[in-house]
């Protein structure tokens, strides 16, 4: 077989064929060799799948059930059949179990009936009110709250009843423009903050530590009005996360938290015996007025409704008769009148007769301390006997008693405590204080340790700087 190739000159024809006929046998060899070179590739072959997987997925799943349901009705038998049985043991149990149900039926129902009680709220409110509109008479209201706040210089409301009568209020020169222009800066820097446009920790230290608690409570309410956002979001949501126990603080309505631990108390008799009376006896008049006003719209129950529900015995109708003291803040005190109560009291009493209850329901702060003094001193004993030490009710008395022996040493304790155990409660009680009160209670921090150093220890130094102007505002610290 002879290759087409091109022509070129040969000598000889037999030796041109020779040639082709060598180089296409070559040529055949060289296929045959890369034929042979090929790797066989097995192919893979799967077995075929015959079972339903999900089935047994699923049986498997319904057996696991069945195993958990026996594991647990075995250890319900174990744990009823033991000693241990909180039913059997513990007849404290069944009530606690009753008393979690009904909190929980009524945070449900409590969406589903708020509504309607906003609606009811509302048409009383519009079905009372009277319709006559004297816009003299509201600038004469506006200028009378102004003056208050001039000269209380640490409340942000005025006095319930400002609008229908006057008050005795000192002669004194007021500028309106100057103190709505003070206001509109304090909440254009504080929205400057928020949105980013200047240093949050600068506007601070120029604004809110400044603030004693009522101002700062005022400016919070402004802003949301003017700005229609949240003002402790804003400020926690662009800082460093070191600030947010300060912002918590210093934004912090403090009837909301003590709303939240009163009504926590109320399941537990001897937490209600010391936080009912601890939140009603360190405020003045209009903070508790305050305070009952917004329980009962937090929880759409009046204080006095859920003692009567909720307490049971010699603390409910002590409790109930204390929170009625209207005179509790009044400066003025009979002695005579406590040392009467010592005599006639005995060491025989009842705590719920009319004589004892008198005497918390009717005296003023000042005259309970001479009551304590004076029975002690005449009978020789505490008012709570040793044997009653145990009763709720004596704790709230025994706190009574301690408190007003010594308010700023008491508060002064209470800021050592929580400064070692809760950071952020230790800010927000310092952050409530008047500064009055704040400048005693650092002088007797001072005394056993430097409140000072205890805050530059305890957070980071542009936060120990905010710190420490909130609780020296007159001075250079």
């Amino acid at each position: 077989m002879s290759l087409k190739l091109d022509p070129f000159l040969v000598c000889n024809r037999l030796v041109k064929e020779e040639w082709e006929n060598r180089e296409y046998e070559l040529h055949l060899k060289r296929l045959n060799d890369i034929k042979n070179r090929k790797t066989k590739v097995e192919t893979i072959r799967f077995p075929v799948i015959l079972n339903n997987s999900k089935k047994a997925q699923l049986e498997e799943e319904n057996q696991n059930e069945i195993d958990r349901n026996a594991l647990y009705t075995e250890k319900k038998i174990k744990k009823i059949n033991s000693q241990k049985n909180p039913d059997i043991w513990n007849p404290e149990y069944e009530k606690r179990k009753k008393a979690v149900k009904q909190i929980r039926e009524m945070n449900r129902n409590r969406g589903i009936t708020s509504l309607e009680t906003e609606n009811q709220r509302m048409y009383k409110k519009i079905k009372n009110i009277k319709g006559a509109y004297s816009i003299k008479k509201w600038d004469e209201d506006f200028e009378n709250h102004l003056r208050y706040l001039k000269f209380s210089e640490k409340k942000f409301y005025t006095p319930r009843g400002m609008g229908h009568r006057k008050l005795s209020l000192p002669e004194m020169k007021y500028d309106r423009a100057n103190y709505i222009q003070k206001n509109k800066n304090t909440l254009k820097m504080l929205n400057q903050a928020v949105n980013q446009q200047d240093r949050g920790d600068v506007v601070l230290m120029k604004t809110l530590v400044q603030l004693n608690y009522y101002e700062r409570m005022e400016t919070k309410k402004s802003y949301e009005e003017t700005y229609q956002s949240d003002l402790k979001k804003g400020l926690t949501k662009v800082m460093e996360k070191q600030y947010e126990p300060l912002i918590n603080a210093l934004l912090t309505d403090n009837n909301s938290v003590d709303i939240d631990k009163i009504y926590e108390s109320l399941y537990e008799p001897s937490e209600a015996a010391v936080v009912i009376v601890e939140a009603i006896i360190s405020r003045n008049s209009e903070d508790r007025d305050s305070l009952l006003a917004a329980f009962e719209t937090k929880i759409d129950s009046s204080l006095s409704s859920e003692i009567e529900s909720k307490l049971e015995g010699e603390l409910k109708i002590f409790l109930l008769s204390f929170i009625q003291n209207q005179n509790l803040n009044k400066d003025k005190y009979d002695e005579k009148q406590a040392d009467s109560w010592a005599k006639n009291l005995g060491k025989n009493f009842s705590y719920t007769s009319d004589e004892f209850l008198e005497i918390f329901k009717s005296s003023s702060k000042k005259q309970l301390n001479v009551f304590f003094k004076s029975y002690q001193k005449i009978h020789g004993i505490e008012l709570c006997k040793e044997s009653d030490l145990y009763k709720p009710i004596c704790k709230s008395i025994k706190f009574i008693q301690t408190y007003l022996n010594n308010p700023i040493l008491f508060k002064t304790e209470k800021i050592q405590k929580t400064f070692k155990a809760n950071k952020p409660e230790f800010l927000r009680l310092l952050a409530i204080q008047p500064q009055k009160d704040l400048d005693e209670i650092v002088k007797n921090y001072n005394k056993k340790a430097n409140i000072d150093t205890d805050i530059r220890n305890a957070f980071s130094q542009d936060v120990s700087r905010l710190i420490l102007k909130m609780v020296h505002k007159n001075t250079d610290e």
